[in-house]
Formats: structure tokens, C-alpha cells, sequence
């Protein structure tokens, strides 16, 4: 500063100076990031039994979280019990997948990801030496051994509760031991060691971070558990107030039609909204109503599950005029009998998630409520039926009162374990069971 108030010209010169060098840093730091997700890989994730692609929508959201662009991950869904399709044409269905992958983006290679059954058919692939040649590194979550990395590809193994022993010589084995099955191929522990195979690095967040504005929303309706497609059907989506489970005005925000192969969408949304999808198949009155938590960022990954009314899982569900029945789903297991450590669920105030119905042993990931006998009485402190014996499943006893024109409200709270301890509240209207199905999908990660 001169004697006279006024500044030097070398003193004015600093403001511009600044500003210079802040851009040529700002330049710099967008260049790097170019850079950085020109050397991304695409990565495939392909489920396990009785599974679907929705069990790697969070780590998709990871991922994009941490600089992957949202369309350089894909999901293979295929039919586990092998009915509808052989293992063969689910490995091809892998290798297009892959392929298609590879052309889209440029990419020589793609890293893998199998989980469980998926670990199985990711062997079987990676055992030929031109597929094996596609694949950069793979990611083994839960599932098979072998003597060596699979095909020669880098291997990262990753193991859950009960599997102390488990490796893959030759891998990167990581045992986390306080993790359960389906919780092993969506937990941020598993994604964090993901990441950094992939890349070198450690991720800078775990979490699934929040997009302003606008975000793109896509992903497939398909029957459970063949993850076929519904045949003729068409999606409806509303906003709905999360306090009631009202829809917000008259008209969906998207209508979408369903892709032979069960595909759907994008539509604009935001990452805030509460939504309601509405799946419609042709020659049936039966709707089903499918409720989401905020998806928080573009989720090209989700999964509409359903069965054809009358048939299969659908068969088990008891329905009446007069009452509720719905599905309470996650990618991860509830666990109902770890006290403090485990997890709570309650649907109009009564405790469905317990050591009756959801012992952690038995790795519930979907719990079915329905008034069994459509006889007004609740036991809720125990599973049933059929729906039981099938794996990652059960069904519980409650009555929850319907009203013909669904005017009222049934209110699901649940409290996560690994969290915080807050409170996630859904609300969904009351719909007569019917002719309406009802899934809540509750996210995989605490609030």
C-alpha cells in the first residue's frame, strides 16, 4: 500500500493473479477428472440365486458417486432355476453384455463382478480364454473357490459370516466376517474394497451422494424369480407425499411401456421424490404397486419384481377385499434376533421383524405381510407356509385393515442396523389385496 491510499501496480496485479491461477488449478482439476474416468473400466455385475441386477443398484450409485459415469455399469439378470434358460445362454447373454459394454465406451476390457451363483457362471466364463481376454479384473463376492484366480484375471475375493476359511490363492482375499450373504454383495465395505481394486485408490466416499436437480431413472420389470419379462405391461410412475402415501396430483409423471426383454425408461425425476410404480399387465385387474425410498442420483438399475398374478409366489399370497398384503424388501437380510444389533420393522405399529420371523440364520431379505386365512387375526411373532421354504424368504400374519376406495394409510417404520439409529418412515395407501399388490423396496444402507 503507497503513503497516499492507493495501491501499487504490483499490489493491483494480485486480484488478477488469483484469479488466473484459480482457473488454470480449476482447468487443471477438470482435465485430471477427464483423464481419470477416460481410464474407468466398465464394470458387469451378474447376481446370484434367486437374485436380480437390484442387488448392485447401490453400488452402481457408489461408483457413480466416485466419478464413474451411471451407464458404464450393467446388470446380467438371468433365471437362476435354469427353466426358462440354460447355463449356456446365460453366458452368452454375459458375453453380449460385455461386449456391448466394450463397444459403447471404448473400452479393451471390463472389470467383473459375480456374487454368489454369479461366482459359478463368472468361473465358467472367465474359463475360456478369448472371453477371459475381455476381462480386466474380477470380483468374486461370496460364492465359489478355486485354486487359482479365475482364468488367469486378477481376483479380488471377497467372503461373509461363516466363510473364515474361504480364499482363492493367488487373490486378494478380504473376510468380513460380521457381514451377511446378500449383505456382502451391497455393503459399502465391500464396495470400498471394489473400488480400490479397481482403480488403485481408496473411494473418496462410501455413500450414496445426493444429485441436485434433475437425474435420469430406468431399469427392467421382471417376473420373479426367472427375471423374465412380464409380456405385455406398461408402468405408470407418480410422486407421492411420503407422509400419507398419497399420489401428488392427478397424473403420472411418466408413463412407460415394458421392452420385450422387461426394460423400461429413462424418465427425469429427482433424486428427492418419493415415487409410485404402477405395473399394469394387460388381461389381468391386478396391479401392482411397487414404493421406493428417494433413489438420491440417477439409478439406471432398478427392478420392478413381480409375479404374474395368480401363479408361482403370487399363488401363497391369501387376499381379500378386506385387507393388506405386502412385500417388504431389501438387498440386505433383516435381522430380527441380534437385539440392539439388528434390525427393527414395524408396519402400523406391530414388529414384524423378530426372532420369530427373521432369526438371522435363516437370511430373510423379503418378509410377506398378509392376514393369513383373510381371518382378521394377527401372529406376528411367527413365520408360515410355503413362502417360508424358499430361500431369503418369509411370510408373517398380520391384519391390516383395507378400504375399498385405499383412503387410508399403512405406515412402515424401520430402524437399521450399522446406522445411526433414525427412524425411516414409508407410508403407502391401504389398498385391498384383492386386486392390488403392494412391494415397499427399503434401501440397503442407513439413513
Amino acid at each position: 500500500m503507497s503513503l497516499t491510499g492507493r495501491s501499487s501496480p504490483a499490489v493491483r496485479r494480485v486480484p488478477v493473479l488469483l484469479t488466473v491461477l484459480v482457473l488454470v488449478l480449476s482447468t487443471l482439476a477438470a482435465v485430471e477428472g477427464v483423464a481419470r474416468a477416460a481410464d474407468l473400466r466398465p464394470i458387469v455385475f451378474v447376481h446370484g440365486f434367486f437374485g436380480s441386477g437390484s442387488q448392485f443398484q447401490t453400488q452402481a450409485k457408489r461408483f457413480a458417486s466416485n466419478g464413474y459415469p451411471a451407464d458404464y455399469i450393467d446388470f446380467v439378470d438371468y433365471d437362476s432355476l435354469f427353466l426358462n434358460e440354460s447355463r449356456s445362454d446365460v453366458l452368452a447373454k454375459l458375453d453380449r453384455t460385455i461386449d456391448r459394454l466394450r463397444q459403447r465406451h471404448g473400452a479393451d476390457k471390463v472389470d467383473l463382478v459375480g456374487h454368489s451363483m454369479g461366482t459359478a457362471l463368472s468361473h465358467a466364463y472367465l474359463g475360456s480364454p478369448q472371453r477371459a481376454a475381455k476381462v480386466a479384473r474380477y470380483v468374486n463376492i461370496d460364492g465359489v473357490t478355486a485354486g487359482s484366480p479365475p482364468g488367469g484375471v486378477p481376483t479380488l475375493a471377497v467372503w461373509a459370516e461363516g466363510r473364515g476359511n474361504a480364499s482363492i490363492p493367488g487373490a486378494v482375499n478380504v473376510h468380513l466376517n460380521d457381514e451377511s450373504h446378500v449383505e456382502n454383495a451391497s455393503s459399502s465395505a465391500t464396495f470400498a474394497a471394489m473400488y480400490e481394486f479397481f482403480t488403485g485408490e481408496r473411494p473418496r466416499t462410501t455413500d450414496v451422494v445426493a444429485e441436485s436437480g434433475q437425474i435420469q431413472i430406468a431399469g427392467k420389470a421382471v417376473r420373479f424369480p426367472s427375471n423374465t419379462s412380464p409380456g405385455d405391461a406398461t408402468i405408470q410412475v407418480f410422486e407421492i407425499d411420503p407422509a400419507t402415501g398419497r399420489r401428488i396430483g392427478q397424473d403420472p409423471v411418466a408413463t412407460l411401456s415394458v421392452a420385450s426383454d422387461g426394460s423400461w425408461g429413462p424418465f427425469t425425476g429427482r433424486g428427492d421424490a418419493h415415487y409410485e410404480f404402477l405395473l399394469t399387465r394387460s388381461g389381468t385387474r391386478q396391479q401392482h404397486h411397487l414404493y421406493f425410498q428417494p433413489f438420491r442420483r440417477t439409478d439406471l438399475g432398478v427392478r420392478l419384481l413381480s409375479s404374474d398374478p395368480g401363479t408361482g409366489i403370487d399363488r401363497l399370497i391369501h387376499r381379500s377385499r378386506n385387507h393388506v398384503a405386502l412385500l417388504a424388501y431389501r438387498n440386505k437380510e433383516w435381522w430380527g434376533d441380534q437385539g440392539a444389533s439388528g434390525d427393527r420393522l414395524t408396519v402400523n405399529g406391530v414388529s414384524v421383524v423378530n426372532a420369530g420371523t427373521t432369526p438371522r440364520d435363516q437370511r430373510v431379505i423379503g418378509l410377506f405381510v398378509f392376514d393369513r386365512f383373510s381371518d382378521r387375526r394377527s401372529h406376528p411373532d411367527t413365520s408360515f407356509g410355503l413362502l417360508g421354504l424358499l430361500p431369503f424368504m418369509t411370510a408373517t400374519d398380520v391384519f391390516l385393515q383395507a378400504s375399498a376406495d385405499a383412503s387410508g394409510s399403512v405406515v412402515l417404520e424401520t430402524v437399521q442396523r450399522g446406522g445411526s439409529g433414525a427412524v425411516e418412515r414409508l407410508a403407502i395407501p391401504d389398498w385391498p389385496s384383492d386386486a392390488h399388490t403392494v412391494t415397499v423396496n427399503f434401501n440397503d444402507f442407513p439413513s
